[in-house]
Parts: structure tokens; sequence; C-alpha cells
């Protein structure tokens, strides 16, 4: 069941990838804002366009919405942990080869966003009014987790206030937590109702063959993105003595970080503000 589930998945991967249209050249080389639910989103949806834009020489920011204090709240403080995430994610940002001047913080509330769309979509507007970016990357409008919704929303919110000419490319990271890439029976607490209802509302995958129409190929920089992942260390390493602290490598037995570990990114990408 293991291999054919396996199989399953590398051909929705493989028919999606065909159905889609890979990265030219401008959108290589255009500027872009990343915008991130919490720290390790930015690297885990669209590291390795971000690594190889940020190599040839593309304006590359970056928009961190929720603070990431609750992902291990019960085992430490927020606060510390809020500390610990955000020295992660410029850590991983230079990673994947930008620098700490090109990173945000919003600072909301993790899991809390949904009560600050309209404050998450003033917070990025102005910044891009500063940095008057070309093209857009945050998480995809299908996203499970409710804090991936909210900052899709608090985005569309802040492009519509921005009003000028912009490629959205919304990326997924949970949207993968489904039946054929992961199993439907997952080992963490909570999460097999998760991975049920996400495979239903999907069609086991196959409302991906329209979902996504851009597909960008980043097999020559997995390595790095590999990288800028281990640097948010409180999300991909368990602590001396910690053994019962959840990391990613946990979800899904490894397959979700497997597959969002591939030679390709998938994005659903349009146009905002065409007109003006």
């Amino acid at each position: 069941m293991h291999d054919v589930r396996h199989t399953i998945g590398a051909m929705l991967d493989t028919a999606m990838r065909k159905r889609s249209h890979p990265f030219d050249v401008a959108d290589w080389q255009a500027s872009a804002v990343i915008i991130a639910p919490h720290p390790d989103d930015e690297t885990l949806g669209c590291g390795g366009v971000a690594s190889k834009k940020l190599s040839s020489g593309a304006d590359v920011r970056f928009i961190f919405v929720t603070d990431g204090s609750a992902s291990h709240a019960n085992r430490v403080d927020r606060e510390a942990l809020r500390i610990a995430r955000e020295d992660e994610a410029i850590e991983a940002v230079r990673r994947l080869g930008g620098s700490a001047d090109r990173v945000r913080f919003l600072r909301v509330p993790d899991g809390m966003a949904k009560h600050h769309i309209g404050k998450i979509a003033e917070a990025i507007a102005e910044l891009l009014f500063v940095w008057q970016p070309q093209s857009v990357f945050v998480t995809h409008t299908k996203e499970p987790p409710a804090d991936h919704v909210a900052t899709n929303l608090g985005a569309r919110g802040a492009l519509q206030l921005y009003g000028r000419r912009v490629t959205v490319f919304e990326y997924p990271v949970w949207y993968w937590y489904q039946w054929p890439w992961v199993r439907l029976h997952d080992r963490v607490p909570g999460l097999s109702r998760v991975v049920l209802r996400q495979t239903i509302r999907t069609l086991a995958g196959l409302r991906g063959l329209t979902l996504f129409n851009s597909n960008a190929y980043v097999g020559d920089v997995v390595d790095v993105k590999r990288h800028a992942l281990a640097a948010h260390r409180s999300q991909m390493e368990r602590p001396a003595g910690l053994d019962d602290w959840p990391i990613l490598a946990d979800v899904g037995g490894g397959d979700l970080l497997n597959r969002l570990l591939s030679d390709h990114e998938m994005f659903t990408r349009y146009e905002l503000n065409a007109r003006t």
C-alpha cells in the first residue's frame, strides 16, 4: 500500500507539472516580497525560488506575519520561543542568500492571525508602497491552517490597498498534507482528522491538476533549501533530553517534508491591478 500511495503521488506530481507553465526568465528576475504566516513557511513553500532569485541578483524581501510563539507553547516560554524563531528566520534568509535588512516581522500572536486580518493588510500594504515589488508570494488560499488562511486574506487586502500591478504566486505548504502525499493516519496526535479533511476537500489531490498553473524547477538548489530549513532549529531538531518535542519530520512520518523538498515548487499564479 505504501508503494501504491507513493506511485499515485508521483503520477499526480508529474501531471501537475505538465499542466502548468514553468517559470520564464522574467519570473526569475522579478523583484519579490515573500509573505510567510510563520518562520519556516518561506523556506518550505518557496525557498528554492527565493534562493535562485537572490543568486541572480533579484531584490527579494521577506515578511513574517505571526511570531511563531505557539508551536511549542506548552514546552517553552512563548517570548523566548518568539525570539528564537526570529533569529532562526533571519539565519534561514541568510542561507537562502538574503540578509537581515530584507526581513520584517509583524509579530501577530501565533494562532490569532484571523483576528488581525485588517492590521495585517495595512502593515503589508505599507511595506509594499516602500518596496514596490513586481511579484508577491503568499501561502495558498487552499491551505488548511487558520494562520495561513488569514495571511492569504491579509495579503489580498494589502494588494487591494496597494493598487499597483503585481504578479501573485500562491504557494502550498500544508496543502500537501493529504493522501497520497502523506498517510491517512498520522502518529502525531490530532493530525489524522486534518489529513482526512484535506484529502476530501481536494479530491485526493485531483484538484491540484487545475489549481496550480505555474511551476519552478528548484532541483539544483534543494541542498540550499534543506540547509536554510535546518536553520529553523526549533522546528527541525529535538533539544537534548526532550524526546517528546515535536518536529516537522514527525508529520506524516516525514512524507510532508519529502514532498516540500522535491525538485519543483508549485504555484497558483495570477495578475492583480493589471489596469493600472
